[in-house]
């Protein structure tokens, strides 16, 4: 038998062999457990999110998470009409006529 195929005893510490395992997770925190994602987003959105970061002081993916609840919430609770029209607004890029519009928004 060659010699590279004979197996490789462990050469870590007695004490490394009868540590305790790490317990499982439960359900709830497997729910809170951080995937990994890819965003792939434009140049001017990417300056947006940096200014926001900044002036917050939040980590981006807090930022970005907020950005996708809102989103998403709005949207189930204007229904699809009013929403599109909210982001037609929103994408305006004018504050004060994004102000406007919401303050005569009625649900």
């Amino acid at each position: 038998m060659p010699r590279d195929k004979i197996p490789k005893l462990f050469d870590g510490s007695i004490d490394e062999l009868t540590k305790p395992s790490k317990p499982k997770k439960a359900k709830s925190d497997l729910k809170k457990e951080k995937m990994q994602k890819t965003l792939y987003i434009s140049r001017d959105m990417n300056v947006k999110l940096i200014q926001l970061y900044a002036e917050e002081g939040r980590r981006q993916s807090a930022i970005v998470e907020d950005a996708v609840n809102l989103y998403y919430y709005l949207r189930l609770a204007l229904g699809e009409k009013k929403f599109e029209e909210l982001m037609s607004a929103v994408k305006r890029e004018d504050p004060d006529f994004l102000r406007d519009y919401v303050s005569k928004l009625k649900l």
